[in-house]
């Protein structure tokens, strides 16, 4: 039977958790969903919500940074640094929202990756140390001391930046097409572990699946074939660990040398090490290896774990996840000791109480009656109950209001009407082929694609926001809504012209249909000069 550890309490959750982190010390805890609100709370003795703050966006991402501040990434809108009782600090404005974000270790050194791809590097003052730009940048990296910041795009290409965001070398992928990268963690020495993979066919000198190790000076020192593609790699050492697709955990020597340590059925979500053990998210499950590759015990969650957040010790962790179904979605966070007692798991223990006799190795009883029972037995009181005077009174007669003919009479009549009902209905075929069947194919909104434009004199630039190119579904278009980033309609026809000032800026396309089917896009304009004006003008055409 596999051995299982409580938590040491459950937090239920009103929003989705899109976002979680624990403080260093393990005192706090803070978390954030798609309703905006950031969630604190103190974990000294008993869980305790401190008094939530509102970003006004959907949050994609929560860390504490020093000084316990808390670092807040949107999905459309900026990146905050927050008091931890709830009070901002400062705004760093990004274009487009934060889809990725990586601090180092002493929570000096912040990188994010905005909506349109761009790399902004600052401290935890919100002090901007650098900007750097490259294609369409999907990946990111940032070494435990802060001294490197690594960075892939959608075409293999890998960039290693320093803590100011400037370029010290570039890796090319190995060919030109269907090439990803698809984990990167700097190691000990500042060297650059990375998993890359050629989906398409390679050369057979070629591996199509291979973990690369790079100097800090931008030169390959070894590359291994794998079988499966890493998905998380963490320092360990001066090696690494490496959790995979097809649910394996791997061991890394300096020279790329592999130890098997565990083998899970399903994709390794997170790694951590905790002493000379292991913690491992996989599927619904946390789970405890120790260094011979045995489960010391696992913690399950209601939902799908993706990440493992532990204080600086690892003495406690916080574990969260979403089973991802709309009907039975249970938002809980597990606050987990992971050196408590294990227990064993009773193979009986998910059953309920009223199927256990039916469990395997229990005696199943038939029902018998008792010697001057009659199982069958009805005195007619129960029958007569639900018939009405005249029926109880044909009962009680012992005969059938109808004989066997006319019964026979009745049903050769049903026979004839359903056949001649038959004959009169359309051929079902036939109505399938009517074009009134096909199904109703709904808009997708095209916004256009992201744009950079240089500012004029006055500090501002006008831009023609097009959304031409969207698709009007089988119905049309019968509406037409253009939002900027704090949700204000601005237009109500396919393009609209404004004047922006320098800065970024997102506006959002939604189309429907007269069936009321929508869609929306969101595109990001970035105004490059060296002022800045707090508003926008709409003009006309």
């Amino acid at each position: 039977m596999p051995m299982v550890i409580d938590p040491i309490c459950e937090i239920e959750c009103e929003a989705i958790v899109q976002a979680i982190d624990v403080s260093p010390d393990g005192k706090w805890m803070a978390w954030g969903g798609e309703d905006g609100t950031i969630r604190i709370l103190d974990m000294s003795d008993s869980p305790t919500q401190l008094d939530p703050f509102n970003v006004e966006d959907s949050v994609t991402h929560v860390q504490f940074a020093r000084g316990e501040v808390i670092i807040v990434g949107t999905h459309t809108s900026d990146v905050y640094g927050h008091e931890r009782l709830g009070g901002r600090r400062w705004t760093h404005a990004v274009g487009g929202g934060c889809d990725l974000l990586g601090m180092s270790d002493d929570g000096t050194l912040i990188a994010c990756i905005d909506g349109g791809r761009h790399v902004h590097v600052f401290t935890e003052n919100g002090v901007k140390r650098g900007r750097f730009s490259s294609g369409e940048l999907i990946g990111l990296s940032v070494a435990k001391d802060g001294t490197g910041i690594a960075v892939c795009d959608d075409e293999g290409n890998v960039y290693v930046l320093d803590s100011s965001g400037n370029l010290r070398w570039k890796r090319t992928p190995i060919q030109e097409d269907g090439e990803v990268v698809s984990a990167m963690c700097f190691l000990h020495d500042g060297s650059l572990l990375l998993s890359r993979e050629v989906l398409g066919i390679t050369p057979s000198e070629v591996a199509q699946i291979a973990l690369e190790r790079w100097s800090s000076t931008g030169e390959q020192l070894y590359s291994e074939e794998i079988a499966s593609r890493s998905v998380c790699l963490i320092a360990d050492g001066t090696g690494a660990l490496s959790g995979h697709f097809d649910g394996t955990v791997t061991k890394l020597s300096g020279e790329l040398e592999q130890q098997n340590l565990w083998k899970s059925m399903y994709t390794i979500n997170d790694l951590r090490r905790h002493g000379d053990d292991l913690l491992v998210a996989s599927w619904f499950y946390l789970h405890r290896i120790d260094a011979e590759g045995e489960e010391v015990w696992r913690c399950e969650h209601t939902g799908l774990v993706e990440s493992i957040v532990s204080n600086q010790d690892g003495t406690r962790i916080a574990l969260s996840g979403d089973n991802q179904n709309d009907y039975t979605r249970e938002n809980r966070i597990l606050w987990i000791d992971p050196n408590a007692t294990p227990y064993a798991l009773s193979a009986d223990s998910e059953i309920d109480a009223d199927l256990l006799e039916f469990a395997e190795g229990s005696e199943l009883k038939s029902p018998v009656a008792s010697a001057d029972d009659d199982l069958y037995a009805d005195d007619g009181d129960d029958l007569a109950s639900f018939l009405t005077p005249e029926e109880q009174k044909k009962l009680n007669a012992g005969k059938s209001s109808v004989d066997d003919s006319e019964l026979f009479a009745m049903l050769d009549d049903e026979i004839e009407q359903m056949a001649k009902i038959e004959d009169e209905e359309t051929d079902l075929m036939a109505g399938l082929s009517d074009d009134d069947f096909i199904s109703h194919v709904p808009p997708t909104a095209d916004a256009g694609t992201d744009l950079v434009v240089d500012a004029s004199q006055d500090g501002t630039a006008i831009v023609v926001l097009d959304g031409s190119a969207t698709s009007p579904g089988s119905q049309g278009i019968e509406q037409w809504i253009w939002r900027d980033g704090l949700s204000k309609q601005i237009g109500d026809t396919p393009m609209v012209k404004v004047r922006l000032p320098i800065g970024n800026h997102t506006f959002t396309l939604t189309v429907s249909d007269p069936a009321r089917e929508s869609s929306t896009d969101t595109i990001t304009v970035q105004v490059q000069g060296t002022t800045r004006e707090d508003t926008y003008d709409l003009l006309d055409d």
